[in-house]
Parts: structure tokens; sequence; C-alpha cells
């Protein structure tokens, strides 16, 4: 109070600076750690959740992306486009022009006869097993991509001398009783050592129901119902080009003539993938936020409920309801920005640690854990705003008699 010109006693209008404003929510906060943390909970689980959504989300929109580069179409056939086109393009110099070309890794050629009897003995046996036969050069080999048990797989050594060698698969190999490589076989009535067993391919599932030998070998008994075709395994994402360039490199003079069967790039299935992960990864995220912030607003109101003779006492001794009002907004405003970087820190540690318990390359964004403190402390500052509202419209009479 002080005196007017008059010599009346005057009282003066109680006003509180910004930094009085902060020091005091600040002390308020500090005080009671119980009560604050309490508060401050919900925020820290809502943004951790956020941050960890997020940082799982994207860490596993890499790791699709990176599963679909690795495993995008890698693999080209060609074959003619009818049967008067002459075999020259299966020669040296045709397959030395499309290994030339930038992005196959390897191409062979490959010949595929019809069914032929396949027995252990020579005696014939009205039971002969009955498989087809496929004819490949090694490089063509390398493109099936065989995952052999037993034995190896032939060479160039094989494939120039034309030695009379085969590759079985699990199969095969279990329906004629054989367990182990260097065994005769009979095929048409022909002798043939098994080099090797496989249990899979990469490429060309069909070789799991056939027997492969040497393309030197298998031409010698090709009749003109056999086909032949150009195996091509190429860089990942170069199965597109390739396709359009092979029949150019292999028949120069007519490519027309050929047929370059490419399977389609899965980038459009990519993207849709990836954009289904985002989309689920955002709405989680936001969800989690969500109920961090319900929570926040619970806790401030019981908070104040409890603090409703402290906000009496100051309203009293001349505080005024915008002062009330302020001083609460700052205090869940700071506490969601303490439960906002609490949580971002809980995020991050739970991404890293599921990511590396994968054997995943943990990918976290800056600007999404700088949003997360952002929107907890806005997220804070709303959940405060009913209660204060409240809390500064309470007479200081009704709130001491609590």
């Amino acid at each position: 109070m002080k005196r007017n010109r008059t010599g009346h006693l005057q009282l003066r209008i109680p006003r509180l600076k910004w930094s009085d404003l902060i020091v005091e929510a600040s002390l308020s906060v500090v005080r009671n750690p119980g009560r604050s943390l309490a508060t401050v909970i919900g925020t820290v689980l809502g943004a951790a959740a956020f941050v960890a959504s997020l940082g799982l989300g994207t860490t596993l929109n890499h790791q699709v992306s990176s599963a679909f580069d690795v495993r995008r179409a890698t693999e080209v056939r060609v074959e003619p486009d009818n049967d008067r086109t002459p075999d020259t393009w299966l020669d040296t110099t045709a397959l030395a022009r499309l290994s030339r070309l930038n992005g196959v890794v390897a191409a062979g050629r490959r010949v595929t006869l019809g069914e032929q009897p396949i027995r252990r003995t020579i005696t014939l046996d009205p039971s002969d097993t009955s498989v087809a036969v496929i004819g490949a050069d090694p490089a063509a080999v390398r493109v099936m991509a065989p995952t052999l048990t037993l034995g190896r797989v032939y060479d160039d050594f094989q494939e120039r001398n034309a030695v009379p060698v085969v590759l079985l698969s699990e199969p095969i190999a279990k329906k004629l009783n054989i367990s182990r490589t260097d065994v005769a076989i009979f095929v048409d009535g022909r002798p043939y050592t098994v080099m090797g067993i496989y249990r899979d391919v990469a490429r060309r599932p069909e070789a799991m129901a056939a027997m492969v030998m040497p393309y030197s070998v298998a031409a010698n008994h090709a009749d003109t119902t056999a086909k032949r075709d150009v195996l091509i395994e190429t860089a990942p994402g170069a199965a597109q080009l390739i396709g359009s360039q092979a029949p150019l490199a292999l028949r120069p003079e007519a490519p027309t003539e050929l047929r370059a069967i490419a399977p389609p790039d899965p980038r459009t299935l990519r993207t849709d993938v990836e954009s289904s992960v985002t989309d689920s990864t955002v709405i989680i995220s936001v969800a989690a936020l969500l109920i961090g912030t319900i929570s926040i607003g619970n806790a401030a109101t019981a908070g104040i409920a409890a603090r409703t003779p402290e906000i009496g006492l100051r309203r009293a001794v001349g505080g005024r309801r915008r002062h009330i009002f302020l001083q609460l907004v700052l205090e869940t405003a700071a506490l969601g920005g303490f439960g906002g970087a609490a949580g971002v820190l809980l995020g991050i540690l739970a991404t890293c640690v599921v990511s590396l318990a994968k054997g995943w390359t943990p990918v976290l964004s800056i600007s999404s854990a700088v949003g997360a403190c952002a929107i907890s402390t806005i997220a804070g500052l709303l959940a405060g705003l009913i209660p204060a509202t409240r809390a500064a419209r309470i007479p200081p009479v009704q709130a001491l008699q609590r």
C-alpha cells in the first residue's frame, strides 16, 4: 500500500514478472518430486512410445527396402521366338558379347531334353524312373546356384571334354537310393557319374525335378524338340535393362527373333509396403502421445486439487487469477518438456536395443526426437489449461477452508 496525493492509503496492484513466474514454477516442480513424477510419468511413456515406434518403424522400413534391393529380380532368360531361329546366338562369341554388358553377373547356355529313363544298373527294368534332363554349362549352373549337400559342381574341364557327369537333386537321389557321389547311373542306357547332390536352387526351380549335366553332353543327344535358352544373372535392379539389351547382344543381325523374359521389378510392391509401414507407425506413435497427454492432464487435475489451500493462500496475499493460471500452466508445460526429453532418451534406447537384438541397423531421426520434445511440451501446456483455469476461479476464502 502507498499514500496518494490526498494522503489516503491506496492499494498497489500486485505484479509478477515472467522471471518470477518461471522461478516459482521451477521451485514448485523441484519441491515436490513425487507429485511431479506422478504427473510426468504418462508423458515419459507417451514420448518413449512415440520415439520408439517411429524409430522401429523407420528401421523396419529400411530393412524392408534393403530386403527388396537384395531380392529384386536378378534373372533374365532369353529364348528363340520361333523354331526357325538358327543356333548361332548360342555360340561362345555371342555369349562373350552378352557377358560384357554392364549389369551381367553370369550368363550361360542351357538345353532341356524330354524325360529320360534313369536307373542304377544297365539292366532294363519296366519300373525305370523317368526324369527330365537339363544340359547347362558352368555359367548357367552358376545362375541356377544349386546348394550342394554332397560332392561339387562340374567346371569348364568337364564342359570342354564332354565328360558324362551329372548333378542330382535330393528328391531324385532318394528315389534312386543314392546317398553318395562317384557312383554310376544309366540315363537311357548311357553311363554317367554322379558328381554332386543338391537340396535347393536359387533360380529355376524346375531343376529340382530334373538332373543336370554339362551342356556339351546334353547337346549331343538333343533332338529338334529340345528347348534351348540362355540364363542370365544380373546385378540388383538391372534385370529390366539387360532384358532389353540381351537379344541385341546375342543376335545383333536379327534381335527380334529372340525373346527376353525378365521378372517385373517389384518397385511398386516395395513402395506400397513402405507406405503401409510408415502409416501404421505414425498412427501408433500419435496414439501413444495422445495417451500421454491425457495422462498428464488427469495427473495435473489431481495435483492441483491437492494444492487448493496453497492456491487460496496465494490469492489471499495478493496473487491474481492470471498469476495462478500462468504458474500452473508453466508447471505442466515444464513437466511435459522434461517428460518428453526423458521419453526421447528411453525411446532411443529401446530402438537401439531391439534393433541390435534383431541384427538390424538402427535408423533414428533427429527431427522426430526434437519433435517429440516439442509436442510433449505443448501437450503439457494444453493439459494444464483446464485444471489451471478451474484453480484460478476458486475464491480465496473457499480455498483456505479446504
